[in-house]
Order: C-alpha cells, then sequence, then structure tokens
C-alpha cells in the first residue's frame, strides 16, 4: 500500500474524532473555555503560575465591562539606588482600545493534536482585567493543540495598548555593584553543591546480572601552591541571614558581603589546610549564616576554587565536590577581620 492510501485509512477511521481533514491540522476537540470567576481583589500568580484565593481563571464574564488589563511578570529586573539590580515582580496596567485583545483571549483553543509535542512547558504571565467598579477576574490564555498557552499571540495585541501605571515589586538582589568589582558573584550557594557530594556518596546498585559503566574522567584539581604563589587567592565573602531591605534568601543561599584577599603564603597555608583535611564525620543539617568561595587568582594550571562554612556545619567543599572538615585555621585564615 502507498504511503498516501495509509494515511487516507488513518483519516477514515479517526475522521469522527478529527475537526478537520488530512488535508488541515488533525486534532480532538478541545474544551469549552469557561468564563472567569469575578473577584474583589487582584492577587498575582507566583512564578510557577499558582495564585492564591479563589480565583478561577478563563475568558471574560458576559456584561463585565473592563476598562484595564493588568499583566504580571515574576521574572523582571530593574536597576535601583546605588547601582543594584534587583529581581521581583512588575505588575503592568494596560489601556487602550482592548476590543483587539479580548478578542484575542476570548478565540477557542486549537485541537488537541494527538501526535507528538515537545517536552516543554511555557509559563504565561499572569492576566488579569478590572472593571469600572474595582472588581477583577483573571484571563485565561487560548492554547495550542499541544495545551501551551498562546503567549506570542496575546503578548503581540497588549504590545499595541499603552502601559498607563506600572509597579515594581523587588524580592532579591540580582547584581551588585561592589560584587562586580570585587570579581566576586553577587550571590552563591552551598545547596548545590550538598546535593551534588550527597548523591557521590550514596552509590547506585546496578541491576541483577548487569553493570553500571562510568565515563572516565578526570575530578577538577584543588590548586596548588604554585598556583598562588604570585597572586594569591580571592576569598568572596556571602551570608545567607541577610533580609534587610527585602532579600529573599533560599534555603543556604548567600548574597555578597565582601571580599578577602589572600597573599601567596596565607593563600598556601590554606591550601595545604583543605589538601590535608578529614572527611566531614556525618550528615550536618545546620545552615551556615556565612560562608565563603575561594578562586585562585591567575591560576596558571586551571585548578578551580573551594567553598568554606564559617559556621554551622564548618565542612569545605572542594572542586571535586568532596565534603570535608574545616579546621580551625582554615576557618580563620578565609575569615574577614
Amino acid at each position: 500500500m502507498r504511503r498516501g492510501s495509509v494515511i487516507a485509512t488513518v483519516c477514515a477511521v479517526a475522521g469522527m474524532l478529527l475537526l478537520s481533514g488530512c488535508g488541515g491540522a488533525p486534532g480532538i476537540a478541545p474544551e469549552p473555555r469557561d468564563e472567569a470567576s469575578i473577584v474583589d481583589e487582584m492577587v498575582c500568580a507566583d512564578a510557577l503560575g499558582e495564585a492564591e484565593g479563589s480565583a478561577t481563571p478563563g475568558i471574560v464574564p458576559a456584561g463585565f465591562a473592563l476598562v484595564a488589563v493588568y499583566r504580571c511578570g515574576p521574572f523582571a529586573t530593574r536597576e535601583l539606588d546605588g547601582g543594584v539590580v534587583w529581581s521581583g515582580t512588575l505588575v503592568e496596567r494596560f489601556e487602550g482600545d482592548l476590543a483587539p485583545l479580548l478578542s484575542e483571549l476570548g478565540a477557542p483553543s486549537d485541537p488537541r493534536w494527538f501526535g507528538a509535542c515537545a517536552a516543554s512547558m511555557v509559563i504565561a504571565p499572569d492576566l488579569w482585567a478590572e472593571d469600572a467598579a474595582g472588581r477583577f477576574v483573571r484571563l485565561s490564555y487560548p492554547s495550542t493543540g499541544c495545551s501551551q498557552p498562546k503567549v506570542d499571540a496575546v503578548d503581540g495585541q497588549l504590545a499595541r495598548l499603552v502601559v498607563a501605571d506600572e509597579v515594581f515589586t523587588p524580592l532579591s538582589i540580582f547584581s551588585m555593584p561592589e560584587a562586580v568589582a570585587a570579581g566576586c558573584e553577587t550571590r552563591a550557594s552551598v545547596t548545590v553543591l550538598n546535593v551534588l557530594t550527597s548523591d557521590l556518596e550514596t552509590p547506585r546498585a546496578a541491576p541483577a546480572g548487569e553493570s553500571i559503566a562510568t565515563i572516565p574522567h578526570d575530578p577538577p584539581a584543588l590548586p596548588v601552591a604554585a598556583d598562588v604563589d604570585v597572586d594569591g587567592l580571592r576569598v568572596c565573602v556571602y551570608a545567607s541571614d541577610t533580609t534587610e531591605g527585602g532579600v529573599r534568601m533560599i534555603g543556604d543561599e548567600g548574597v555578597f558581603a565582601g571580599v578577602l584577599l589572600l597573599d601567596a603564603a596565607d593563600a598556601a597555608a590554606a591550601l595545604a589546610e583543605v589538601s590535608g583535611a578529614a572527611e566531614a564525620s556525618a550528615h550536618c543539617p545546620e545552615v551556615a549564616s556565612r560562608f565563603v568561595v575561594a578562586q585562585p587568582l591567575g591560576a596558571r594550571s586551571g585548578a578551580e576554587g573551594f567553598t568554606v562554612e564559617l559556621d554551622g556545619c564548618r565542612r569545605v567543599i572542594d572542586p571535586a565536590f568532596r565534603t570535608l572538615a574545616a579546621s580551625e585555621m582554615l576557618i580563620s585564615l578565609v575569615t574577614p577581620s
């Protein structure tokens, strides 16, 4: 049977499920879109699209005469006082001829495609509409055949409107000029390191009768004295207990709190303490309020740095992601005076 005959046969069998023939885009009829519930307060969804309250998203209800549309952006950045760049939420109020936007938002979703879809998820900005009485509805997007919101089409209509007002709410520091000038990252964390070391310390058993093949590789090397005999070490200091000014800390993440430069002698001494450190004895749940990330300056061997917790569990994580016990000498060497 020729390929065209196979397609024609499939279309004939599935004809009751398709909205269009083989010449178009076949799919399963989409569910009707419900009207949004009317509420007295707008509560923007978080970065994962979850919103508090009982507002059910949908199309604009009949009789709801809206005067403005709001877009909540959870991944906005703004440079504020002192040149500090913050990440946070941006709520924009759009006004103007809203009819084309409402037409786009109220359109039916595409037929549900029963073929393969990309393994990805599109998180659309939260949209709300307000009427003259100050009531709100949370708007939903028409979706593609793969159940993804049609963000581009809606954004195109929003771009035609006027941004009458916007409110930026800073949540966490994204970039500090002091950190950039010091050559340090603004934010750092030992969370990933802890997860990696935990995974590495837990051997994975092979299924019965099978073996697990591994790809040989050389782990990153700890710097040696020759790597720091001229330039020394840069020690970036981070505080994970900072809450002043609305800084949001996540787990054992820290924000830049200063920098310490170790000369060649102190850098060599610190490296000797790390290379001779014993493995951390047991799992420790404490979260360090301060930690440092030490980086070799001008390293000639491509060696990487290491992380030291100044309090809490007082661990060292070396470039090979081994969890070691930090000595009193090492703590004193990398602690700012």
